[in-house]
């Protein structure tokens, strides 16, 4: 196949509708989101609040080359993050302010791409040609580099609470109830949003949140600000190994970060743990049976390149549980309208 470039494209004669689908793809995928992330780096969205200032100010106050700030905060108007007035200054857009600070913010969000999603993503290419495995445990890995990275981790954690907040609101609105239980584990919870929902859907339940020592580091404020701090139990550890006891696990965004041996060994050690009838809720991007445009396959790719993990299909996670000893009970969708959170599903599981 012989190399084209995106002006080999323009150069030709294409319907004006197509011509802008691919544009957009290359605007968005290649130019948007490492301005945006260059913005937050640079702590612009906090510097323009709700002011409008000239490129000048904006470098000098974020110590930056003057020029080259000028530059990216034009290219932010090109991207819907930044307007600009007839006398040169700028301001924000309200898409700007969301990647700032504050209520509704998604700045750990578009932090999240820094290192090492960056660079994993980079290498797309080159891992599709080779195949290569991504170990997230083995040094040098995901996990790794949390490890010894804690502002990122902390970084992380709450760009995983942002997301977990639309699911969350998804869940509430689907009206889920989850299954009885006294003894609620949440299974690498991070800082606990998920068990904080579990709990207060099961007033009488007790919780315990386990995961890494350093993914829990924010975890008792946030369990403070919850209003169920006194019901839950941190439990630092590694579920590769052991979990905690309980009557419900629940495995949050989990499931997609491993492979299929991890995931075999993590959902074995769930049910060890299990308490006899006990419950297993699996909370992931389901795939379709059939591929379609949405964010699930896209993610796929994501786990493909950063953990070697995977998004699955119904049956696929179907194939890794239910031999552990779970009988799969149901499947919950959560509905995605335009403009809402993505369209999660909720799998069921009971110990046999």
């Amino acid at each position: 196949m012989p190399e084209s470039s995106i002006y080999d494209y323009l150069a030709q004669d294409h319907d004006d509708a197509t011509e802008r689908q691919v544009l957009e793809l290359f605007q968005v995928s290649l130019l948007n989101a490492p301005i945006a992330v260059a913005m937050v780096e640079l702590g612009i969205p906090g510097l323009l609040g709700d002011k409008a200032f000239t490129g000048e100010e904006v470098a000098a106050a974020a110590a930056a080359d003057p020029d080259a700030t000028g530059r990216l905060l034009r290219a932010g108007v090109a991207a819907g993050l930044a307007a600009v007035d007839a006398d040169g200054r700028f301001t924000l857009t309200e898409l700007g302010r969301r990647i700032g600070a504050g209520p509704g913010s998604v700045a750990d969000m578009v932090g999240f791409w820094l290192a090492p999603t960056r660079d994993a993503l980079s290498g797309l290419a080159e891992h599709v040609r080779s195949g290569r495995r991504v170990d997230p445990a083995a040094p040098g890995g995901m996990w790794d580099y949390f490890g010894s990275h804690p502002a990122d981790t902390v970084k992380f954690s709450r760009a995983m609470g942002y997301v977990t907040s639309r699911l969350l609101a998804a869940m509430t609105a689907a009206g889920y109830r989850p299954p009885p239980a006294r003894r609620i584990v949440d299974v690498g919870g991070n800082r606990g949003t998920v068990l904080a929902w579990f709990l207060a859907a099961a007033p009488e339940a007790a919780g315990v949140l386990f995961d890494r020592p350093e993914s829990l580091a924010v975890a008792p404020a946030f369990l403070a600000s919850a209003g169920v701090a006194d019901r839950t139990e941190l439990v630092p550890g590694n579920f590769l190994v052991e979990v905690p006891d309980g009557d419900l696990h629940v495995l949050g965004h989990v499931v997609h970060n491993w492979d299929d041996e991890n995931v075999r060994r993590i959902v074995a050690n769930c049910a060890r743990a299990a308490r006899p009838g006990g419950s297993l809720v699996v909370v992931e991007f389901v795939l379709p049976p059939v591929p379609e445009q949405a964010i699930g396959p896209v993610m796929d790719l994501l786990m493909m390149v950063l953990v070697g993990g995977r998004e699955r299909t119904v049956e696929e996670h179907r194939g890794l549980i239910e031999p552990a000893g779970y009988t799969f009970t149901r499947e919950v969708p959560l509905g995605a309208p335009p403009g809402q959170p993505p369209p999660w599903r909720l799998l069921e599981f009971r110990r046999d």
